[in-house]
């Protein structure tokens, strides 16, 4: 038995099969584990003996544990997917033979200061509607668990012991007033969103100017004024440059079509939304602001004001399972990187809601379910969109704050 954390929602996960929307086998590479491989290299099956040697690709250049070989895609859906949207591996060799990629997915696990935890990821349609559609919002429970149950450890991460100067032996803090702030429902979520950007910025101050000794008293302070009501009206006058806005964003979906063209579902989100924005090669920009600033106050803030936990289920989840701030080199690109995909988000729902005028929960899950397999699951795509903030000088709290407020 082993000590484990999980938001309450794991443990309801049930793959729905064929019944599903989207597949899981489709889309993205699948790469199989050495043990599993093996496995199959031994297959007596004569059909299946010949479709393994036919559909699973040796990887010879740079094998690992995990990554020994992977499956052939037609059409980018695995090879083994029948019509019906359901495994031949499974059907017929038993879900022994599984690669590990598949017996895990959607689910994620962390070993953190010797703590495992496990989190489900919104690519799976099923997993983005137990996140998500919990107007209660995330609860987390700490328990014993069979070890068998956490087969493949995504990352595991050590914070205790190490050196006094080491931003990161604060993460246990950083990460319980990061879910306070994003859970504490007195104030908007765009508030909530300013609030973290403040106190990361603050928080990397304290790195950068080598005053790790503050980092405590920074956090308990946000904790105190967030109870208190200090952050109330703070944001007020924060800028609303919709251009700037608009700009950066639209830098996001052009940079996400030239990476991934793949993703149908995620096609379909994109061209609603730059019909309902007015996109296209003659727009000009004012006629996208209007139109985005119409379907903002029809549609996207009524929305929000009755579902709004369904964006702030997403973003807890997001800091769960990223081990936040943990996934980037400093602090507060840990923050950009959250704030650049929920910007891809909300730029998405505003122009899908201007096209079909109004937003329906089922249209939020398919929209962030859609974004995070087509790129929540690319390094690249990330490591392009960070080379972007970093290179126009984004990365800071001013504009971040733009692409927050409305």
């Amino acid at each position: 038995m082993v000590d484990t954390l999980i938001p309450e929602y794991v443990k309801r996960f049930t793959c729905i099969g064929g019944a599903c929307e989207d597949t899981c086998c489709s889309g993205w590479t699948v790469n199989i584990d050495e043990q599993t491989y093996k496995k199959y290299r031994k297959v007596k099956h004569p059909e299946f003996k010949s479709r393994l040697q036919d559909h699973v690709v040796k990887n010879k250049h740079n094998p690992t544990p995990n990554f020994a070989a992977r499956m052939k895609l037609e059409q980018s859906r695995c090879s083994f997917l029948n019509t019906e949207n359901l495994c031949d591996i499974q059907l017929n060799l038993g879900e022994s033979f599984l690669c590990t990629t598949c017996s895990v997915y959607p689910r994620r696990t962390n070993k953190v200061n010797g703590l495992l935890e496990q989190s489900l990821s919104v690519s799976c349609p099923e997993a983005a509607r137990l996140v998500m559609l919990n107007p209660e919002g995330i609860l987390f429970e700490q328990h014993q668990d069979k070890r068998d149950s956490f087969k493949w450890i995504s990352a595991d991460i050590e914070t205790r012991g190490g050196s006094v100067s080491d931003w990161r032996s604060f993460f246990e803090e950083y990460r319980y007033v990061t879910i306070s702030i994003l859970q504490n429902r007195a104030y908007t979520l765009e508030e909530r969103l300013l609030i973290t950007g403040l106190m990361y910025s603050e928080l990397q101050e304290c790195v950068s100017g080598n005053k790790l000794q503050d980092i405590p008293d920074v956090l308990g302070n946000y904790l105190r004024c967030l109870e208190d009501g200090t952050f109330h009206g703070a944001f007020d006058e924060v800028s609303k440059r919709l251009d700037i806005q608009l700009r950066i964003c639209r830098e996001l979906v052009v940079l996400g079509l030239k990476h991934t063209p793949g993703s149908v579902r995620y096609l379909e989100c994109s061209r609603d939304m730059m019909s309902g924005l007015g996109i296209g090669d003659e727009a000009e920009d004012k006629q996208i602001e209007e139109s985005y600033g119409r379907a903002y106050a029809a549609y996207y803030e009524p929305f929000m004001q009755e579902h709004g936990y369904m964006l702030e289920n997403y973003l807890v989840n997001y800091v769960f399972k990223n081990v936040m701030p943990l996934d980037s080199s400093s602090l507060f690109e840990s923050y950009t990187r959250m704030i650049m995909h929920y910007s891809l988000i909300k730029i998405h729902m505003v122009g899908i809601a201007g096209h079909v005028q109004g937003l329906t929960t089922d249209t939020v899950i398919k929209l962030i379910q859609s974004i995070s397999k087509t790129f929540e699951h690319s390094v690249e795509y990330f490591e392009n969109i960070m080379t972007l903030v970093k290179d126009n000088g984004f990365m800071s709290m001013a504009y971040m704050s733009i692409l927050i407020k409305n």
